[in-house]
């Protein structure tokens, strides 16, 4: 349901940005690296930050405006440090560790700030979105 969402939020965007009523429903560069990071990003919540801990929420915030889109991610699980992840060249990667590189190959701009003190872990995900 949430890559449901954020395909019709970007649907929203082309519509915005090109000014048309019904942007086209053929399959878009922009949507698939958005859709693409945001999968990756709430795979990561639900493997790594609920791992060996009590289930916890998921919440999704969506920007939509004619220049892109942002996506902010708040969990409540265990928190992780992407400067190391940042380190790690490409081709030494596990394949269970391409997410965060995923991430930063599709989107324009991803930030981490971990949680803490009753504070929930925040993943946001900026795409701007430029028209052939």
């Amino acid at each position: 349901m949430v890559l449901r969402v954020v395909t019709s939020c970007c649907r929203l965007v082309r519509s915005l940005a090109l000014g048309k009523q019904e942007p086209s429903r053929e399959p878009n560069e922009f949507d698939d690296k958005v859709v693409s990071a945001l999968s990756e990003a709430f795979n990561n919540v639900a493997i790594h930050a609920y791992r060996d801990v009590s289930p916890g929420l998921v919440e999704l915030e969506i920007e939509v405006d004619a220049q892109g889109i942002t996506l902010h991610l708040a969990d409540t699980g265990r928190t992780f440090e992407p400067a190391l992840e940042a380190k790690r060249e490409r081709d030494s990667l596990p394949e269970s560790h391409m997410g965060l590189f995923i991430m930063r190959s599709c989107m324009d701009k991803v930030t981490y700030r971990p949680g803490g003190a009753g504070a929930p872990n925040l993943l946001t995900l900026t795409k701007r979105f430029t028209a052939d």
